[in-house]
């Protein structure tokens, strides 16, 4: 609390935390701390908010809230939304506020993290708070389309502009000609050649999963790598921050969190990649466990993947138990 400055209320709200909770349900939650109690809910903004909540004629954010919007908590988690989802506010009072609630929530998200990273059954919830307080910094959503908002001198227009000419990655973007990004942002060179250069010196990483042949009825052994893809370039030059890090944060189906890491990329930048033997204890729902590389300070450069665990022996089928001799993995990898 102290470290972070937060409001004793705020902390006793989260400790209702069931360790489920979905992004929307995080939002909703910080809606109401106490961090944002000077923000107001004026009569005149009223009519711009609801426009914001539903507007079939219009973009409105990601999580529609039911009704009018008539509180405070309201008007926090609309524009929150609103922001995250680069929809414009045209109105000075409501982009100060704005600014005041991004500025709070920094510090309520990160200490969110560091709260729900001290327990095990919240999976689910540790890993939206991880996210979350990564949306906070970059202003974004974890899946926007205007990753290109990141990069320095582009803004909110330029942004858009990349994203109606389909740049909606950062793979896109440093595949696209400089001379063609420029026509596309009405720039002179060398300008493609900069925004060009600041993507391909971002971090780019990989993940790969390895069963172990240790492994019995309820434990199996998992070997994790997180690659450095282009860590020679990064020798070099790095367009993120020096505290630039990663967390791996891995669940199984019973929201039980297995591992939890930061890993700074100074580590990565020596050797290029990061391993790790973790022990995975089977789960009552499912053999799955999901795999999350969630970056500190950019949106887009998140790896995610859902990996089959093989055991001893397979559930039981009926009365039967089925052995399992042969070692069967699935991965999914997206970003």
């Amino acid at each position: 609390m102290a470290w972070y400055y937060i409001a004793f209320d705020t902390v006793k709200q989260f400790f209702t935390i069931k360790g489920t909770e979905t992004l929307k349900e995080l939002i909703t939650m910080i809606s109401n701390c106490t961090e944002f109690l000077d923000v107001k809910l004026r009569t005149n903004e009223k009519k711009i908010l609801n426009a914001l909540n539903k507007d079939k004629d219009k973009i409105t954010i990601r999580f529609p809230m039911e009704g009018k919007i008539k509180t405070r908590e309201m008007k926090i988690n609309c524009l929150i939304q609103a922001q995250l989802g680069c929809i414009p506010i045209q109105d000075f009072t409501l982009t100060q506020d704005t600014g005041r609630i991004f500025r709070n929530g920094l510090r309520v998200t990160r200490w969110l993290c560091d709260f729900l990273a001290s327990c095990k059954n919240n999976f689910s919830a540790l890993l939206n708070s991880l996210i979350l307080a990564k949306c906070f910094r970059c202003r974004l959503w974890e899946n926007s389309l205007h990753v290109s908002k990141q990069l320095e001198k582009i803004g909110v227009s330029l942004s858009n502009a990349m994203v109606n000419a389909g740049l909606t990655s950062f793979k896109k973007i440093e595949e696209t000609n400089a001379r063609e990004l420029e026509l596309i942002l009405n720039r002179h060179p060398p300008f493609g050649n900069q925004i060009k250069e600041s993507v391909l010196y971002l971090p780019k990483y990989e993940l790969d999963i390895e069963q172990l042949p240790k492994y019995s009825d309820t434990l199996a052994e998992i070997l994790v790598t997180i690659k450095l893809t282009n860590y020679e370039q990064l020798q070099t030059k790095r367009t993120a921050p020096d505290f630039h890090c990663v967390t791996l944060v891995m669940g199984d189906a019973d929201n039980q969190v297995i591992f939890n890491q930061k890993i700074m990329d100074s580590v990565l930048l020596k050797s290029g990649n990061w391993t790790k033997k973790i022990e995975v204890k089977r789960a009552l729902k499912s053999e799955d466990i999901s795999i999350n590389l969630i970056s500190s300070d950019y949106v887009g450069l998140d790896v995610q993947q859902v990996y089959t665990v093989s055991y001893l022996s397979r559930k039981p089928v009926g009365s039967k138990m089925v052995t399992n001799p042969n070692l069967k993995a699935q991965s999914s990898l997206g970003t």
